[in-house]
């Protein structure tokens, strides 16, 4: 069971340079309530000023019979009773044992309070009633006509009634000790969710649908304090002082609630059995005396399902994912009170017995037991090297005496195969744990509980791993066609693209250690074994890709080579390198000749001949206009050096005298035309 105290943190790999490259020396720095709330926290809390400390100590005391849990409610003997679903039962729980202490029979216990000589009321769903409980004993106090889900209870100022948030008309029931119930205020929202009592008796009830938080004072009198981006006000609390909190939570679309027979999807009161809701984005709210708004906590990676106020005026946010408790104090410093191993925070109570957390997946009621103590431990978050490394000195920064130590392996998951924990560290220190991928730290509070760790740096220096290069790919400059392809002009169509002598040579590379690699080129011809260089003398290539201009040339087919070296990176003795042929490469800057040019009657007759080729492409064109059609080899296919042109072109030439163009490409993109004149 993680418990922790003040906010969340992970571990951040503050690499120098302050680019990706992992040149040398690397170091895991964990400063920030991301970098020090990633791990297991018990019995210490992190805040989002820095620093991590003692912080509550958690019991547990799960309900087996249960699937969530929806509402609490400390008693005076410092025992707390627990509102469950599915069945609507109501536990005792006294130090870590929970029983049965009523059961309802509906689908869930929304909230409970405790009147006079120890009487406790529940709201219930999905039939609208509210229970009187004893223990034992589960009687119907009073149903609300046409309400199904009774969402929430408050008492008003003289405790004389009580008023009820119901759905799914959005209305507020007054409702006086006898059971007598009447309609307060009736809203345009489908739900009504949460409802509070402030200092002068008004009422603020929060919607489901809109995000509408009222302010209430007197029957059917309303007017809207906030209108929140969201879709749910979750929880209203006020604190002394006429201050009032309140959740807000965006979900992009309004909550559906639960049903009896299991199906449901996401709620706006706690949590459901199945299927599990998406989580929303939460944020915490601050009205002061004058209705004046401040948002003071937000998360965009869950909502928040439950919220309380100590004596202090102090929030506690029950987060609905991730089981976490936050509070937010008037500096905005956020700390993370808990992070339990369940889901969802279903309600928190204050009371005599301390503050208790009712948590879902598993249902589980955990009572804060102690305000640090010598088991508090701070473990960090699996810390990934990327590779296998050497970890150096390890160091720390805190206002007062705590032990560090270390674990390390070769699995993200900490096993059997890891190493146990290092002795304790009063100072820092070299690591004595093995060289391995993976590593945690680990912090105990044992002698000097009020001592706060702020900061904490491990270097570590990884393996040197080889680069390897993957593929290597030659294009012209200008795009268009792949080089040193055969085929690639089309036959015919449209215009191809104009011949480029600066083929784009690229490659892939794998560097598993982000080393700075220097790369170098070689070519041959398909004839000679013999590598010369691309780049010229002195030139420093760290980038994987190169123009190369073939110009001076002569045409052929070629190959590159690409050597891809971590030299920039490491000493002499541990650089490793990798080459990689290209496939054939064909450079040819040379055009095709036409030869035996003749035109009898209507048909013209020609021979192209290139040096590589293959001739790809013949077309035709009348008069200078920019119409070119094709031609056809005379055996029909395009694939030799040479081809013979043999065609009738009377379709395309109409009858007299006419200028006629023929265009002959090589597969290189190399064009030549020559001309004739029609008779």
């Amino acid at each position: 069971m993680r418990s922790w105290l003040a906010g969340s943190v992970v571990v951040a790999l503050a690499l120098a340079p302050s680019t990706s490259r992992a040149v040398g020396t690397r170091t895991f720095d964990l400063d920030t309530l991301d970098e020090l709330s990633g791990g297991d926290l018990k019995g210490v809390a992190v805040s989002s000023d820095g620093g991590v400390r003692a912080g509550w100590t958690l019991g547990s005391a799960p309900l087996t019979d249960a699937t969530a849990s929806f509402s609490t409610l400390p008693l005076p003997d410092g025992s707390a009773l627990v509102g469950t679903s599915p069945g609507g039962k109501v536990f005792k729980v006294q130090g870590d044992r929970a029983t049965l202490f009523a059961d309802t029979k509906e689908l869930a216990v929304t909230s409970m309070l405790e009147g006079a000589n120890g009487v406790v009321y529940a709201a219930t769903m999905p039939d609208g009633k509210i229970y009187k409980l004893s223990s034992g004993r589960a009687d119907v106090f009073a149903t609300l006509p046409d309400t199904s889900h009774v969402w929430a209870l408050a008492f008003d100022k003289t405790r004389t009634a009580m008023y009820a948030a119901t759905g799914p008309d959005g209305k507020v029931f007054r409702v006086d000790l006898t059971g007598v119930a009447s309609v307060y205020f009736r809203s345009d929202e489908p739900h009504l969710v949460s409802v509070a009592v402030g200092d002068g008796g008004e009422v603020y009830a929060g919607s489901s649908g809109k995000g509408v938080l009222y302010k209430i004072t007197g029957p059917g009198r309303a007017s809207v304090l906030y209108d929140f981006p969201g879709e749910e006000v979750k929880a209203i609390a006020v604190a002394r002082g006429g201050v009032v909190y309140a959740l807000a939570n965006d979900y992009g679309e309004p909550p559906e609630p639960p049903k009896r027979g299991g199906g449901s999807g996401r709620t706006p009161a706690a949590a459901s059995s199945t299927p599990h809701p998406k989580p929303g984005k939460g944020t915490l709210y601050r009205f002061d005396a004058a209705g004046r708004p401040e948002k003071m906590m937000h998360h965009d990676e869950f909502h928040y399902v439950s919220l309380a106020v100590d004596a202090d005026g102090r929030p506690y946010v029950g987060t609905g994912a991730e089981g976490r408790v936050y509070t937010v104090d008037d500096a905005h410093v956020v700390t993370l009170m808990a992070d339990t191993d369940e889901r969802q925070i279903g309600a928190i109570g204050i009371g005599k017995g301390g503050p208790f957390l009712a948590a879902t997946d598993p249902p589980t009621l955990h009572r804060v037991l102690a305000q640090g103590g010598s088991e508090a431990v701070w473990t960090s978050k699996v810390l990934d090297a990327g590779l296998r490394a050497r970890f150096g000195h390890l160091s720390w920064r805190a206002s007062g005496a705590v032990e560090l130590s270390t674990r390390t392996g070769n699995t993200a998951a900490p096993d059997a195969t890891w190493t146990a924990w290092s002795g304790a560290m009063t100072q820092p220190a070299t690591v004595a744990s093995a060289p391995g991928r993976f590593v945690q730290v680990r912090a105990r509070w044992s002698r000097d509980p009020r001592a706060a760790l702020t900061e904490v740096m491990l270097p570590f220096v990884t393996d040197n791993v080889r680069p390897v290069v993957l593929a290597v790919d030659a294009q012209p400059k200008s795009g268009g066609r792949e080089a040193a392809k055969e085929g690639v002009i089309p036959a015919s169509g449209g215009e191809p693209p104009k011949h480029d002598n600066v083929l784009k040579v690229t490659w892939r590379v794998e560097n598993p250690d982000n080393d700075a690699l220097r790369y170098r080129i070689g070519f041959r011809r398909e004839d000679q074994k013999t590598w010369r260089d691309v780049l010229r003398d002195g030139e420093v290539l760290t980038k994987s890709e190169y123009e190369w201009d073939t110009t001076a040339l002569p045409e052929g087919r070629y190959r590159l080579r690409v050597e891809a070296s971590d030299e920039q990176a490491n000493p002499p003795d541990q650089v490793q390198r990798h080459t990689l042929e290209s496939q054939m490469v064909l450079v040819d800057n040379t055009p095709p000749q036409i030869a035996e040019l003749a035109l009898t009657g209507r048909r013209l007759r020609a021979r192209a001949v290139d040096g590589l080729g293959p001739i790809a492409r013949a077309e035709l064109a009348v008069d200078g206009r920019p119409e070119w059609r094709p031609l056809k080899p005379a055996d029909g296919v395009f694939d030799t050096a040479a081809e013979a042109i043999d065609a009738d072109v009377s379709a395309l030439v109409p009858a007299g005298s006419h200028i006629i163009a023929l265009r002959v490409y090589d597969s290189a993109g190399n064009a030549v035309t020559r001309e004739i004149e029609s008779p």
